[in-house]
């Protein structure tokens, strides 16, 4: 009875060690390279090779995060099924860009009056050459000292300038608009258990965590899709802000 005691204690001892698990990263059953795996409890992470597969030791009730910039961010609980088969399949959503302006040039012109003339001759046989000839209009070639530009080609200049300008203005709002919505973003994607269970962060810290986590630039770096280095701030900054903020309430 005791060495049955015995045999079934070490059994139980080793099933809670690490084991190195195989696995495999695909999306629409595409095998993907550079994906960063993170095993978020005991710090340590790899990458996806050519075929998406990866190695890394885990134990039972670790974190996995799985992040690749064009990919939404998956985090997974490894459980016993996991341990015991040693390999493991990810499947990744891929992230859907919506293009927010689109411009449209006719004829390949870059707007300037002396040059689109004259690429307008070869896109259009079926326009003369007297149709598109400028020569006798006073329009010097832009190649000497003395190109004017002409009036009605200074108002495309200025509709260019004015295009890009707006475009830049809607860049920049949209840019803001994912940074004040990058705390939210963060701790929807990595889910509030990651804070409390593998960080000891209190469900009602979370978001003070994050933006305590800010002098690190973690906003910047979760806008341009750097979701590891994030988290790797975030796991280096928890028992600071638990001294400072948790353990002094």
């Amino acid at each position: 009875m005791l060495f049955f005691f015995l045999l079934t204690a070490c059994f139980r001892l080793s099933a809670q060690e690490p084991v190195l698990v195989t696995g495999l990263v695909e999306s629409d059953s595409v095998q993907l390279q550079d994906i960063h795996v993170l095993n978020l409890s005991t710090r340590q992470g790899t990458i996806t090779n050519r075929n998406g597969v990866f190695r890394i030791t885990m134990s039972v009730n670790d974190t996995l995060i799985f992040s690749g910039i064009q990919f939404h961010t998956l985090g997974l609980i490894v459980d016993e099924k996991t341990l015991q088969n040693e390999t493991l399949k990810v499947e990744l959503k891929p992230k859907i860009e919506e293009l927010t302006e689109i411009e449209l040039r006719g004829h390949d012109l870059d707007g300037l009056f002396y040059i689109d003339t004259k690429r307008m001759r070869d896109s259009l046989p079926l326009v003369s050459d007297q149709a598109v000839d400028f020569s006798n209009q006073g329009y010097d070639d832009p190649t000497t000292s003395n190109y004017v530009v002409p009036a009605a080609n200074l108002v495309n200049l200025v509709s260019m300038i004015g295009k890009k300008r707006r475009k830049e203005n809607k860049e920049a709002a949209d840019l803001l608009a994912k940074k004040k919505q990058a705390t939210a973003n963060l701790r929807k994607e990595l889910g509030d258990d990651v804070f409390v269970q593998q960080m000891g962060i209190p469900k009602v810290h979370i978001e003070p965590f994050i933006r305590y986590c800010q002098k690190k630039d973690i906003i910047n770096l979760y806008v341009e899709g750097r979701v590891m280095e994030v988290i790797d701030i975030l796991i280096k900054e928890k028992d600071n802000y638990r001294r400072e903020r948790v353990l002094n309430e």
